[in-house]
């Protein structure tokens, strides 16, 4: 309550209920609290209950659901075709894909040149398809084994198609660039974390420098 009251010194009994019901009744639901950390969990109530997002415009509405359209059927697909193999698939989870293709849009929106991701299996193979534009036709051929398994440095790894990553870079109609990288799971899955952050680091450094001049 203390973040929707923060916006407004006096209200209403039914003011409140709306506003409750907003947040909480709607189509959009949130878990948080399990969240440890007291300030944590008060920014994400602040940012749901005060409901700070923008109303989207129908161009908007309609590319959300052909990303999401494109979304289901990738995993429609492989499922009829490859149902007898690991898949990974999103099941249930297919918002994630246009979500994290809005987040890129923000991130260039804001000044961004580069997305760095550790993922688990769950979902990789989609993202690989959808979001970096790994080239369909060779995903299908690995389904097959028709076509060896190579890294992001295009050797070839013998790993498993959905350990491995690569990256994309999208050009947008403003002429902005933003390069989108997926990392190759390591041996360790709960290591993925370390490496990305590592990744970033490492990445940082060498922007600086070049920046520099050193």
């Amino acid at each position: 309550m203390g973040g929707i009251l923060s916006k407004k010194t006096e209200w209403t009994l039914r003011e409140l209920i709306e506003s409750f019901k907003a947040a909480y009744c709607g189509d959009i639901g949130v878990e948080f609290m399990h969240i440890t950390d007291p300030d944590q969990r008060k920014w994400v109530r602040d940012k749901f209950e005060l409901r700070q997002y923008k109303d989207m415009s129908n161009y908007h509405k309609h590319l959300l659901l052909d990303r999401l359209y494109w979304t289901s059927g990738f995993s429609d697909f492989i499922a009829e075709k490859f149902n007898t193999m690991k898949r990974f698939g999103l099941e249930g989870c297919e918002s994630l894909i246009p979500g994290m293709k809005a987040a890129c849009d923000k991130i260039v929106d804001l000044g961004g040149q580069k997305v760095i991701i550790g993922m688990p299996h769950r979902g990789r193979l989609n993202i690989l398809a959808n979001v970096l534009r790994k080239p369909l036709e060779t995903i299908f051929a690995e389904f097959q084994g028709a076509t060896p398994i190579q890294d992001i440095f295009g050797i070839n790894s013998g790993d498993v198609k959905y350990h491995m990553g690569t990256q994309y870079t999208r050009t947008y109609k403003d002429g902005k660039e933003l390069t989108v990288e997926v990392l190759a799971n390591p041996s360790h899955l709960e290591c993925v974390n370390p490496v990305v952050m590592g990744k970033v680091r490492a990445e940082n450094h060498y922007l600086k420098q070049e920046i520099s001049g050193e």
